[in-house]
Order: structure tokens, then sequence, then C-alpha cells
């Protein structure tokens, strides 16, 4: 839009520079046709009153001789004619009457009609400058005074004006559109650059986000209101949402920890095997259910938080993560090698790599069966990535363009423990910070989540010695 409105104002300008520039220019032209119109015809007359003697006394070699010193002087032709159009006397050899544009003039002159200006000297009409005055005697026409003068200079200095105008003309268009329609179009425009702000703003979940209602036209000034009421709706619902779910999740809390309790103890008064089985059943069920009422609290929390993103060590919290779940991967016989050089240091909430290292290292282990598990770190100019991948089966295609989504969980995993909620906390958690969560198939097969976060001013990335946890090393 903004491209648009500059070139529609630039075409005006250059309408408005253009429509002053070519009447200056015309006159130009003008101007210069004058000039030489005048001294032509002064000259043309002088040679008329010389030719009236002549023609009347028959004696044309004085005349002649005249006529040639001016040709050389100023190359142009110049001729007489008596009454019935024919040549009597001529500057140069091989003039005739029946030249391209002569005859009307002469015909002209010999009415006895005064001397008119022949055309405008434009550079591109390269016609001779014909001038004819009478020779009038007795108010009877003797004959014709002619000059045929060429206009190359004439044209030059109407060509280098037009250039000057041109230069000028080039040179106004440019500084006004600078210092006019730039201005003006930002202006302008600068309301809807605010909306389109704001409203991307309000996508990536910063509902705070609002407009000045104060700023442009009425009409954009009514849209911007319509806007903040609508973003305060959006927001008070949203609001709503999430406070449902934190109340709902907290609620439930204690109801089923009591009833968990309540079943434990009704396990002394069940002594049948197949009740104890099914109570042992309905006991891994409300631990499910615990479960994901807690990452329900967790995923509510994490949307409503109002931390401020902070410097963080991400090489401390990776190491500090891998040595936590050493035993846990050594036990399962899964290798877990980590490369996070020292000193790279993000900006992000202060859950947000405790809670994502977590979640990925225990789907890792958990999916990735027993394939070695990679989790590197690397600083770049203005971020942070923070990659954690193994060689497992992956997810194909379909899958993977969901993963991440709330409670989505592939149907292959169905029966491994989980809520589905441990990427999306991870993803909100990485927006809220700035950042970003993706997740692409490694080849031949595995799966790759990457995290982008923003660097901090402290970040240096040194390289740092590499942790590796082996199955089996007992450490």
């Amino acid at each position: 839009m903004r491209r648009r409105l500059l070139i529609i104002v630039f075409v005006l300008v250059a309408g408005i520079v253009a429509a002053l520039g070519l009447p200056l220019a015309t006159a130009s032209a003008e101007q210069t046709s004058q000039e030489v119109f005048i001294s032509r015809a002064a000259d043309t007359a002088r040679f008329a009153d010389a030719a009236e003697s002549a023609l009347a006394m028959g004696r044309t070699v004085r005349l002649v001789a005249e006529m040639e010193r001016y040709d050389a002087l100023y190359d142009t032709a110049v001729l007489v004619v008596d009454a019935d159009g024919q040549i009597i006397a001529s500057s140069r050899e091989g003039l005739t009457t029946s030249a391209a544009g002569l005859r009307a003039p002469i015909l002209r002159g010999l009415a006895g009609r005064p001397p008119q200006r022949p055309h405008v000297l434009w550079p591109w009409d390269d016609r001779p400058y014909v001038v004819v005055e009478p020779v009038v005697r007795d108010n009877r026409v003797l004959g014709a005074a002619v000059t045929v003068s060429p206009t190359d200079r004439a044209r030059g200095l109407v060509t280098d004006r037009f250039v000057h105008l041109g230069v000028g003309f080039l040179v106004a268009l440019l500084v006004v559109t600078l210092a006019v329609s730039v201005p003006v179009v930002r202006w302008v425009l600068r309301p809807v650059q605010d909306l389109d702000e704001a409203a991307h703003a309000m996508e990536s979940g910063r509902l705070a986000t609002r407009v000045s209602e104060r700023a442009g036209p009425p009409e954009l000034r009514r849209l911007a209101r319509s806007f903040n009421a609508m973003a305060d709706s959006v927001a008070a619902a949203v609001q709503k949402q999430r406070a449902f779910v934190a109340q709902a999740s907290h609620q439930l809390r204690n109801p089923l920890t009591a009833l968990r309790l309540r079943m434990e103890n009704a396990g002394v008064l069940v002594s049948d095997p197949d009740g104890r089985m099914e109570l042992r059943l309905a006991l891994e069920e409300a631990d499910r259910l615990g479960e994901t009422v807690d990452a329900l609290l967790r995923l509510a929390r994490a949307e409503s938080t109002t931390a401020v993103p902070q410097p963080l060590d991400v090489s401390a919290a990776i190491r500090r993560r891998a040595v936590a779940w050493q035993a846990a991967y050594a036990g399962s016989n899964t290798p877990l090698v980590v490369d996070a050089p020292v000193g790279v240091i993000v900006e992000c909430l202060p859950d947000l790599l405790e809670h994502a290292l977590d979640a990925l290292l225990d789907n890792a282990l958990k999916f990735g069966r027993g394939s070695p598990v990679q989790v590197q770190a690397a600083s770049l100019d203005d971020a942070v990535e923070i990659r954690v991948r193994d060689t497992g089966p992956g997810l194909p295609g379909e899958e993977l363009a969901r993963a991440g989504e709330r409670f989505w969980r592939s149907p292959r995993h169905q029966n491994v423990p989980g809520t589905g909620l441990g990427l999306a906390i991870t993803r909100t958690l990485a927006e809220e910070s700035g950042g970003s969560m993706t997740l692409s198939a490694v080849r031949p097969h595995g799966l790759e989540v990457l995290i982008r976060l923003p660097a901090s001013d402290g970040s240096s990335g040194t390289s740092g010695p590499r942790l590796r946890a082996d199955p089996g090393d007992g450490s």
C-alpha cells in the first residue's frame, strides 16, 4: 500500500511540475524564435532597401557582393527576386525558388505582405528559417528580398535550455518527493501500520497490545476504537478461559488426592484377586488423571505468566538436566551426548529451560527406543538454538505437523504414559520468551526439536567440554 500511494503521489507531483515546466519550455523556444526572427527580419529589410535601387536601375553587382559577404559571415543564403518571382541576385550558386519552404513565403512577399515569423525553433525541427521582405517603390511591389537561415545554433540554444529545464524538473521532482511525498504517505499510513503491528502482536499472543485512537483521519480512528474494543473482548475471553482451566485444575487436585487415598485404604478390604487387580488399575487411572490435572495447571500458568524474560545460562541448565537424567538414560541403555559451549546466555522465562529440557529428554527416552540422544546448543548472531535429537523411529509427516498440539499423542504411543501437554507447554513458554519451537524429521529416521531463543548481550559461546552419559556407566 505504501508503494502504491508513493507511486500515485509521485505521478501527481510529476504532473504538477510538468504542467509548470512545459509552458516555461514553450516560452523559452518562443523567445529564441522571436529573437532570431527580429534579427533576420532586420537584415532582410536592409537587403530589400538595397534591392530597390538595384531593381530600378538594373545594377546588381554591388548588391550581389554585399549578399555574398553576408552569406560568408553568417552562413545565411540571400536572394532577390523580381515581381515575377525570378531570381535576379543570389549569394550562392544553385538557389532556386522551388526549394522546399521558399515558394509560399515568396508569394506572400510579392503580394506586399509584411514578413511573418516562419515557425517555432524546436530542437527536433531542422527546417531552415525563411524570411521574406517585399521590395516596394511608390506603393508598387518590384520584388522581394529573401534570407534562408540554418537553425542549428538557435536550436542548440533551445536544446540547452530544455536540458537545464529538464534537470531542474528532475531536481524539483526529487526534492518534492523526498521532502513532501514520503513524509505525507508515512503520516497517512502510520495508523494503518500501527493497526497491522497490533494485529500481528495479538496473533502472537500479546493480548495487552492496543493502538492509539487519536492518530490519523476519523475513519481510522473509528477503526482503532473498534480494534481496541475487539482486543479487550478477546483478552477478556482468553483470560476467563485460562482462569477457568487454572481454577478447575487447582480444585480437582484435592478431590483426586482424597480419592486416591480412599482407594489405597480400600485395598486392605479387598481380598479377591480380581478385585485387587481392578483396584490397581483404578489407582493407575487416578495417577494418570492427576498428571493431566498438574499439566493443565502448568499450561495455564505458562499462558498467564507475568514473569519477565531474564538472562539464563543455557550451558549450565543443559548440564544440570543431563546430570539429573543420567541415571534414567543409563538404566535404559540409552546414550546421552551433550554439546553445550560455555557462556551461552539467552533471554527467556525462568521456568522455560528446566521444563523444556525435562519434557524433551523424557520424550526422547520414551519414544526413541534406545537410540542415541544428542543435546546441542549453538550461539548465533542474535539468537541461541537448542536442539534435542534422537535417531529413533520418529514421526511420519502427517503426525509431525500435529506434534506439539495440546493433548495430541501419536496413535502408536497411546499406551505410553503421558498427557500430551509437554510440548505444548514448552512451545507456549518459548513464544512467551520471544522465541519459537519447531519439530523436524531426521534423516534417515529420527526426530529433532529446535528451540530458538533471543540471545543475551553477554552470550559468548566459547567451546566447552562435552558431557556424555553412556549406558551402564554407573555414574
